[in-house]
């Protein structure tokens, strides 16, 4: 029987080219319930979040972050299902690297 543990899946900073920033291991489903994003810049970002299922890729979040913003995203329910088999995972990109930090909170199922 699957065990869901909840965690912080991953706290990562952003980058300024499009790139991972949350993807399940294979044999692993992530139920993501919430991100967490925070500008740490002293200037607007512009933070761009994309839900990638193996194939397609969608924007899922796309705002201007005003310095020291941060932005709550709830998943209600069981949360947002990533599976580390299908190669689902969260990429994403912000004008500034290293300055936006993402943080995703949520259960991983082994």
């Amino acid at each position: 029987m699957a065990t869901f543990t909840p965690k912080t899946l991953a706290s990562v900073q952003a980058p300024s080219t499009k790139g991972d920033l949350l993807a399940p291991a294979a044999t692993h489903i992530y139920q993501v319930h919430s991100i967490e994003i925070h500008n740490t810049n002293t200037t607007t970002e512009n933070v761009i979040l994309y839900h990638h299922d193996g194939t397609n890729e969608r924007i899922i979040f796309n705002a201007d972050l005003v310095a020291n913003e941060t932005v709550w995203i709830q998943y209600p329910g069981p949360g947002k299902p990533l599976d580390g088999d299908d190669s689902a995972k969260i990429t994403g990109v912000t004008d500034t690297a290293s300055k936006v930090n993402v943080l995703f909170h949520g259960s991983d199922r082994v």
